[in-house]
């Protein structure tokens, strides 16, 4: 049996690491929260984006001179990694880089790009000796538009120089605070198909002019379509690493919980052995004095 100061010194470590992880806890809860009214601000203008190049899409023939919407051979692809900066959040990072593993292995495509976001996606696959092309630093502690507008137009003027066929963004959706799912979504080409569950603006019109054209307008919303996805991607990818860090840091807590019970039983109980010992040396000494 551990000495009582011994016990007592973990009781005060295990102490200080629940006050430690309870308070990582409450970050966490907080960054969550502000990272999904990120995401909710965002769906409204994103919906409304939509659905103006849907209606363009389907009542003009913008969409044929539109290079976003051009059929490629689809040799060269670049995937776009979301992960954390670090780590305390359970199984987040490696379920996402799981997924962009399976999905790179399978491509088999003729030259495979990959674009990282977040210190865990970067040193994972420089690790695997597929250093990143481009790496995005302080984006997935911080996800904003601004950061998620030079991301976007970096790829679009990429895209347009025919450095690339075809993007895809791989990032953790957060579908509810404890359900996380890593999912795999195309950013270009678009398809028509894409904008298949977009509820329509408004009816077809029979006569409609755009200034200055159709092909200038639908040319203006495409990037601020693919803007709002990519803001989105982020602000999903933290909120779920924040929601992989509260159950992490729950489970730590309780673990906690349940060594300090246990601590104290074991303290309780030297004690009570120590004071057993020191009567039973008290009576055998009064004894043998008498």
């Amino acid at each position: 049996m551990s000495s009582i100061s011994e016990i007592r010194h973990r009781i005060k470590a295990v102490e200080d690491t629940r006050k430690i992880t309870r308070a990582m806890f409450l970050i966490a809860s907080a960054k969550m929260q502000k990272a999904m009214k990120m995401h909710e601000r965002n769906l409204p203008y994103l919906r409304r984006i939509s659905q103006d190049m849907r209606y363009i899409i389907e009542n003009t023939g913008a969409r044929a001179h539109s290079p976003y919407f051009a059929h490629r051979p689809l040799n060269r692809a670049v995937y776009l990694v979301i992960a954390g900066d670090k780590g305390m959040c359970g199984a987040y990072n490696e379920e996402v880089l799981r997924l962009a593993d399976a999905t790179i292995q399978a491509d088999g495509r003729e030259r495979v790009s990959v674009f990282t976001i977040g210190l865990m996606a970067y040193s994972h696959f420089a690790r695997l000796g597929m250093a990143p092309d481009i790496h995005y630093l302080h984006v997935a502690q911080n996800p904003n538009l601004q950061s998620s507008r030079e991301i976007t137009l970096e790829l679009c003027d990429m895209y347009n120089r025919n450095l690339f066929d075809d993007a895809y963004i791989i990032f953790t959706n957060m579908l509810a605070s404890r359900t996380l799912r890593p999912e795999v979504i195309r950013l270009l080409p678009i398809l028509e198909e894409d904008f298949a569950d977009v509820e329509p603006l408004h009816g077809r019109a029979l006569e409609m002019e755009y200034v200055p054209s159709e092909e200038a307008a639908l040319a203006a919303l495409v990037p601020q379509h693919l803007i709002g996805l990519v803001y989105s991607a982020c602000a999903q990818a933290y909120a779920s690493e924040q929601s992989a860090r509260m159950m992490a840091m729950d489970a730590s807590t309780r673990n906690a919980d349940e060594m300090l019970l246990k601590l104290n039983t074991e303290h309780n109980r030297a004690r009570q052995a120590a004071i057993t010992q020191e009567l039973t040396e008290i009576i055998a000494g009064a004894n043998s004095v008498l």
